[in-house]
């Protein structure tokens, strides 16, 4: 007896269905296999496959986020312009209220200045009550450099608190609004402990701090003073035998704070400054303001011990080292004495130093 003619087609869609199984099971094995030749385990195959889907899993939990890639070099330093448009492109999120969410998967290298400017700018997505998420750099030494920074610890903090953190590896970190000359004195007798042997004064790192705390302080935003945090961290490098600092404050950055704050003490001159020094591009406006001339042209007198050209002072006398700044559109590597302007802009001002065995200290009193 035939076989109606939805059975036979029947038989030939489970075939068919059957056959593809098959195909993409055959498929499977062979890759499987490929990739065991090429060192992997089946141990090390099944993790990667876990991996596979819980970036999937991702996907679809946070398809109505905007994706944000950081650079394979997450470093303020060493991926100035890579690192910056990364930023600007989650500040223009936050400006727009839009969630995102921060792939951080192909970060091969991350520097504990790029985490504290990373962690600052999501404290503000938290604060403004924009949702974001992120995944994890799959480089094992990125990885734990993020981890033993403190990042996860403090990533739910509010605007209104000040908070240390005191991660691993000789890792510190501290946010604050006001000027704090114990916290400094507290950071250079550690640090100095671990470079020397023992605690010392020094008196270039105290500087460095006090100025950058008060200008934060007085000159980070055009509406009034303590409006925005600073944030700091210290790493120690035992193999190097150097400290390194950064500092970041999220105002309004020194050069805009100058050209646009009518309060500040440049304003009344800043015309004079323009048409004397002729700074050729932001970048020679922030050469000029490290070296004391844009001071000279204002007040008429020659005066280094504040401000941005009291920290370049303490460079220069060898109280610091490896001088970077970098505010808004301008770039100052003071070792290399490179001044230059940014294709990307940084809402604020990082400032970079070090500190190492050959720098000059003064023994306690």
């Amino acid at each position: 007896m035939k076989k109606p003619d939805k059975y036979k087609k029947q038989f030939l869609v489970n075939k068919a269905n059957k056959e593809l199984r098959n195909r993409i099971r055959s498929k499977a094995k062979r890759k499987a296999k490929r990739v065991r030749l090429n060192g992997l385990s089946r141990e090390s195959i099944k993790a990667l496959n876990q991996r596979k889907k819980e970036q999937e899993i991702l996907k679809k939990t946070f398809a109505s986020y905007k994706h944000i890639v950081a650079p394979q070099c997450l470093s303020m330093i060493e991926n100035t312009e890579g690192s910056l448009a990364f930023i600007s492109e989650l500040e223009k999120s936050l400006e727009q209220k839009k969630k995102v969410f921060v792939v951080l998967k192909n970060v091969e290298k991350i520097a504990s200045g790029a985490i504290v400017v990373l962690l600052s700018i999501m404290i503000q997505f938290k604060n403004r009550g924009v949702p974001f998420n992120g995944d994890k750099p799959k480089n094992a030494l990125a990885r734990q450099n993020l981890v033993n920074s403190g990042f996860f610890e403090k990533l739910y903090l509010h605007d209104g608190d000040a908070y240390s953190i005191k991660g691993r590896n000789a890792i510190f970190t501290h946010a604050d609004k006001v000027v704090d000359s114990k916290l400094s004195d507290e950071l250079i007798h550690k640090v100095s402990e671990l470079i020397w042997g023992q605690p010392y004064r020094c008196t270039g790192v105290q500087q460095v701090y006090i100025e950058l705390m008060q200008n934060t302080n007085n000159h980070a935003s055009l509406h009034g003073p303590n409006e925005h945090h600073w944030y700091t961290t210290v790493t120690y490098n035992k193999e190097k035998n150097k400290a390194s600092f950064s500092f970041i404050d999220y105002g309004v950055g020194i050069i805009q704070s100058i050209k646009k704050n009518e309060k500040g003490k440049f304003w009344n001159a800043l015309s004079r400054i323009m048409n004397i020094l002729k700074p050729q591009s932001d970048g020679d406006f922030l050469r000029l303001l490290l070296d004391g001339s844009i001071h000279k042209t204002a007040t008429g007198k020659y005066y280094r011990g504040k401000g941005l050209p009291g920290v370049f002072k303490a460079f220069k006398d060898n109280k610091i080292s490896n001088l970077v700044v970098i505010t808004n559109n301008a770039f100052a590597d003071c070792s290399k004495d490179s001044y230059k302007t940014l294709s990307n802009k940084f809402e604020g001002t990082y400032i970079y130093w070090e500190l190492n065995y050959n720098n000059k200290k003064l023994p306690l009193v």
